[in-house]
């Protein structure tokens, strides 16, 4: 499994997310291996059997079992948030605290004409087989980049070019979404086991995000036993991570000096 194991001081875990979207946590990895051990893997997609979050939770304890780390501060994004909270959840004693960028405790976001229909035909049928690459990720990209309110339309931060690039890199498209994606956020919800999570978490999200409303953050903010922070960054789009470092590394390097 390729990884990512730069600097030195205490570990500080990125989660990863779909392969080839690793530029989200760049300018993260960057800046904290200057004072500390940052360690990201990639994760193995599969394309031929279905790969969920308890999976991914066991993929994420493995690295950490073959590294040698006991507890670490984790950092993730959007989707591998949600396998991090079914890791935390899981292996508490392994989290020094959590760092959760634009995810709420569950999936269910306004619909779209396309995306609740396409879900459930990948689930049911063998769509994957006949549906363009080029199609689906055009609707994915669509919606991940789209503003909450239609007509809102800010200059983007992250060029839609360069987006559509990385995803470009991805083979098999439809078959990832279907054994890789699908299985993680379609049947994400941790609002049941909010009480496990009892170590420090950080809490940030942009404003305006059809993926991440922010009123689902803010209630999720509420509920968690220990949440040391919550932060709403204004614009960035979704990778706001990328788009607004400075900020964003700010929050971060602020709550781990805690």
């Amino acid at each position: 499994m390729p990884l990512i194991d730069i600097g030195k001081g205490e570990p500080l875990v990125f989660v990863p997310i779909l392969e080839h979207l690793e530029f989200v946590y760049a300018r993260q990895l960057r800046a904290f291996s200057k004072t500390r051990r940052v360690i990201m893997y990639r994760r193995h997609e599969t394309r031929t059997h279905p790969v969920g979050l308890v999976e991914r939770a066991e993929e994420l304890r493995q690295v950490l079992d073959s590294l040698g780390l006991e507890a670490v501060d984790l950092v993730a994004h959007g989707d591998a948030a949600m396998v991090l909270f079914e890791f935390a959840t899981r292996y508490p004693q392994r989290c020094r605290s959590l760092v959760i960028i634009a995810q709420g405790a569950d999936y269910e976001i306004a619909p779209h004409p396309f995306i609740w229909l396409l879900h459930e035909l990948f689930v049911r049928l063998p769509v994957e087989h006949f549906l363009p690459a080029w199609f689906l990720r055009r609707i994915v990209i669509n919606y991940i980049i789209a503003p909450r309110h239609a007509a809102a339309k800010p200059i983007p931060s992250l060029p839609r070019h360069l987006i559509e690039e990385q995803f470009s890199k991805i083979e098999l498209w439809p078959f990832v979404y279907k054994f890789s994606v699908l299985p993680v956020i379609h049947y994400y919800d941790m609002r049941a086991r909010l009480a496990a999570l009892t170590m420090p978490i950080l809490l940030i999200n942009r404003l305006d995000d059809v993926l991440s409303p922010e009123a689902k953050t803010h209630w999720l903010s509420q509920q968690l036993p220990n949440c040391a922070g919550y932060h709403v960054v204004p614009g960035g789009e979704r990778f706001f991570m990328y788009s607004q470092a400075e900020t964003v590394n700010r929050l971060i390097e602020q709550f781990l000096l805690k």
